[in-house]
């Protein structure tokens, strides 16, 4: 086994076989950072509700096993509904020469939920006839808010070894823990693991923390694994609950 690594000095022409080695290193390294990771979006792809239009940003896709790079952002305009639309990343595969093949990706906005072997749901939305889409949450529960606002709960999101949910909703969730207060070494190590995390954390590490804290989570939906993590916010004292707040209700004292 040997490694070509191209010295880059003045009057020094790159080799057919210094270029082969730069070519297999880029793309063995991507394979290999994320061989384990399921398909889905794995880092970047933020999203956000500017004007009338969806914006996805850049990031890291992982489609049938290949890494596709979104270097820029990507937008879709966005009209009211009466039912919930999914925004999708739609991807086509072609050999357009014996060299080499095209993953292509457009952005859709598709009444139809259910995704197609080559389809990643973002996000999705329904929108009331004079109403804004909004991206901003006021807490862990208005993530999963029916109107007006951007649910991520449903995105596909590549974790290690099976599919995980959008660090969006994970984060906020970690954030809650946090403003709860609680002493526990437990919820605090895995929030900071959440906000320390990339992209999407492993979502055996997320059913674990939920089944220490008392929750079923076998064989659960998304959206039910949504509302567990949601009985946990509420165990630890509420969504929004600043630890500024819960300090001080502890020192009340009440004189009789």
């Amino acid at each position: 086994m040997q490694n070509l690594y191209p010295l880059f000095e003045r009057n020094r022409i790159l080799k057919k076989e210094l270029l082969w080695a730069l070519r297999d290193y880029s793309f063995t390294q991507a394979r290999l950072d994320y061989e384990e990771y399921a398909d889905g979006m794995l880092r970047g792809c933020d999203v956000r509700a500017d004007g009338k239009q969806i914006v996805v940003g850049p990031g890291i896709i992982k489609y049938g096993g290949f890494i596709c790079l979104m270097d820029a952002e990507e937008s879709i305009p966005y009209a009211p509904c009466d039912e919930f639309i999914s925004v999708k990343m739609r991807f086509q595969t072609q050999q357009e020469s014996a060299d080499y093949h095209v993953y292509k990706m457009e952005l859709v906005a598709d009444a139809d939920t259910v995704l197609k072997d080559n389809e990643f749901e973002v996000c999705r939305y329904k929108l009331q006839e004079g109403a804004a889409l909004r991206d901003r949450h006021t807490d862990f529960l208005d993530m999963a808010t029916e109107y007006n606002t951007l649910n991520y709960l449903y995105a596909t999101w590549g974790g290690l070894r099976e599919r995980s949910m959008a660090p969006a909703v994970i984060r906020r969730f970690a954030r809650e823990i946090l403003a709860s207060g609680s002493p526990e070494a437990e919820d605090i190590g895995f929030a900071y693991l959440c906000l320390n995390q990339p992209g999407a954390i492993p979502m055996e590490i997320l059913k674990d923390y939920l089944e220490r804290n008392e929750r079923n989570v076998d064989g659960v939906s998304t959206e039910n694994l949504f509302y567990e993590m949601c009985h946990v916010t509420r165990k630890l004292g509420g969504t929004g609950i600043s630890r500024g707040k819960e300090k001080a209700s502890r020192r009340k004292i009440i004189v009789d």
